[in-house]
């Protein structure tokens, strides 16, 4: 079995300006990563590569979305909230992307604005240094102040880091899996599942203009993702990469999603 994959093509081109032909040399040439000053002509490369990534990093947030979404209906509720929290950590990813902003990686990790003039920054705060925690922590540096989802907590912490924690739960806390029950986070939901509501509950966080249900903790579980979603969307739109998404992505994410049989439009691109 084959075990090569792709990388960041963003990571890849920033490694090829100071001369790193392999991951190994990585760590040996730490201080010139951390150093170097990107130039006119390599911000430009890298942010044709950018817009590239982030239609990967998105194309990871609406499938891990569209089987979160797909496995409340089949009430298999510890493998929604798994997915749902991958969905959010890609749409952030996603976000920092198409505004500009790459996540490398050199033993910690570093972000780094892609304009002339920038250097790679990176802090010795363990926080930053996890994949999911550092995606986290360099994105609300960033967009604290203009990120609706960031104006409120839940059980005194801000979303990303409530999602985080209830993934936690589910992954490494429990023994196992609740099901055929679950954690009292998707009570309102299993409810909307008995009465053959969820479609109607799920329409009304979609068309919440006020996040309220996000901060909500009997709705956040669900809520906090599907407003990502839509801020992402918002956000690729902005930045001009909505028409580089293509269709057998789009119809693949619609038909786990099933949105026109369960009556939900999530997707609105």
């Amino acid at each position: 079995m084959s075990i090569n994959f792709k990388r960041n093509r963003t990571q890849q081109k920033y490694e090829s300006f100071i001369g790193i032909s392999s991951v190994e040399e990585l760590a040996q040439k730490k201080s010139i990563f951390k150093t170097h000053v990107l130039s006119r002509e390599e911000a430009n490369q890298l942010s044709i590569l950018l817009k590239q990534d982030a239609m990967d990093f998105f194309h990871s947030a609406t499938v891990s979305f569209s089987e979160g979404i797909n496995a409340i209906f089949a009430k298999r509720f510890s493998w929604a909230t798994v997915k749902l929290y991958y969905s959010i950590f890609y749409l952030l990813r996603t976000s920092m992307a198409c505004n500009g902003y790459a996540l490398l990686r050199n033993c910690s990790m570093y972000r780094l604005k892609i304009a002339s003039g920038e250097s790679p920054y990176g802090t010795n705060n363990k926080k930053y240094n996890s994949t999911h925690g550092g995606t986290i922590s360099h994105y609300k540096d960033i967009f604290s102040g203009s990120d609706i989802l960031l104006t409120n907590l839940i059980d005194d912490v801000d979303v990303y880091q409530w999602m985080e924690d209830v993934r936690d739960i589910v992954n490494y806390r429990e023994v196992g899996f609740e099901e055929p029950e679950c954690l009292e986070v998707w009570n309102k939901f299993k409810e909307a599942l008995d009465t053959h509501t969820l479609s109607n509950l799920l329409n009304l966080i979609i068309n919440d203009s006020q996040y309220i249900y996000c901060f909500q903790e009997e709705y956040a579980v669900v809520a906090i993702p599907i407003k990502r979603m839509q801020l992402t969307i918002a956000d690729l739109g902005n930045n001009g990469c909505l028409p580089l998404i293509t269709l057998n992505r789009k119809e693949y994410a619609n038909s786990i999603i099933k949105g026109a049989e369960r009556n939900i439009n999530i997707f609105n691109f």
